[in-house]
């Protein structure tokens, strides 16, 4: 039994342990609304012209993302960094790189963009891209908004595409010896091919032609009163629905493979003198790079008005079905229907 002496400190003991847990709950409670990190996403991160081994070729990564949540830190996030970093397929650093964000607000998106060169690379392999959001400058794990990572894989020296074009020429060579001429228009063909490929890649000429397109591109976009930006060496910047979208031109987007297979057909196209051969060929480079321009356009009409989830639809299926319309066209006026109209001569001249 308690008497009336004791109770006033047994009161007090369970009052102070009582005031201790609700500090302590209040604390677990209050604190993570200020101590919670920013909330962040990054939507997108892509090489572009990654695929080109040799030493002094420019590399251009893109990195876009979306500012979702301050947490309590305030409506601005000032500083924030992106921290990119580029691994072999050892894990071995190859290349990194920081670079500091315009001031965010909530609900804002952003787009960085890193131009380097894989003079640190091997000739081919398999590497990753990593792109860390931090809120500043301190890049402790506590610190990190969100990351995002993607691969890409090198391809060979265009050197190999030399030796293809030696060998193929060799063959082409006997097959006009022993008088196989169809074997020597394709075989010739493909050995030409693979000679245009090889000087363009080699001298430096594709980036150029691959920056020239991306100006054009853009120049296009804003005369059809889309806001496009063209970006140094190889992309442009086009308004998407979310935001903001880059279209890299690499090799095989920039109409030069293209250029080289209607060349090589024409060069060893039989019924035509020289000089029909070089004026078919200046119409030929000049309605391919036209058309190639084309493609691009619808693609990126697409993207602006469906946003990038439409990306694979215009890219892989109705950018290549309207640029191969426009090559078939091509093909039937300047090779098809002249070699359909000598082949009706000569069977009304009866040399068939």
């Amino acid at each position: 039994m308690f008497t009336v002496n004791n109770i006033g400190p047994i009161m007090y003991k369970r009052l102070l342990i009582v005031s201790l847990m609700a500090v302590a709950i209040s604390f677990l409670l209050v604190t993570p609304i200020f101590a919670a990190e920013y909330g962040g996403i990054i939507t997108n991160l892509a090489p572009d012209k990654a695929s080109y081994p040799n030493p002094g070729e420019t590399i251009t990564i893109t990195c876009q993302g979306r500012f979702t949540n301050a947490q309590g830190h305030g409506k601005t996030l000032d500083d924030s960094q992106i921290v990119y970093t580029i691994t072999d397929g050892g894990g071995n650093v190859v290349g990194t790189h920081t670079a500091t964000l315009d001031p965010l607000e909530v609900g804002d998106s952003f787009t960085d963009t890193w131009v380097t060169t894989n003079t640190n690379f091997p000739t081919e392999g398999s590497y990753t891209i990593t792109a860390k959001w931090y809120d500043g400058t301190n890049h402790n794990p506590g610190h990190l908004i969100t990351s995002s990572s993607t691969s890409f894989t090198s391809i060979p020296s265009p050197w190999i595409i030399v030796v293809i074009a030696g060998i193929t020429m060799t063959i082409a060579a006997f097959a006009r010896k022993r008088r196989w001429w169809l074997s020597y228009y394709l075989v010739g063909s493909v050995s030409v091919v693979a000679l245009l490929m090889s000087f363009f890649v080699l001298t430096g000429y594709d980036s150029y032609i691959m920056s020239i397109e991306a100006q054009s591109m853009a120049y296009v976009a804003s005369i059809l009163g889309m806001s496009s930006q063209y970006l140094a060496p190889n992309a442009f910047l086009f308004p998407d629905p979310a935001g903001w979208s880059i279209f890299g031109i690499g090799l095989e987007c920039s109409s030069i493979i293209e250029i080289s297979v209607f060349v090589a057909l024409l060069l060893f196209y039989p019924s035509y003198s020289w000089k029909t051969k070089l004026k078919y060929a200046t119409i030929g480079v000049v309605a391919t790079y036209l058309a190639n321009i084309i493609r691009i356009l619808s693609i990126v009409a697409i993207v602006a008005v469906f946003g990038k989830t439409s990306v694979y639809l215009a890219h892989a299926i109705i950018g290549k079905l309207i640029f191969f319309v426009l090559i078939v066209i091509l093909y039937w006026y300047l090779l098809t229907k002249p070699t359909m109209n000598t082949v009706r001569k000569n069977i009304k001249s009866g040399k068939f």
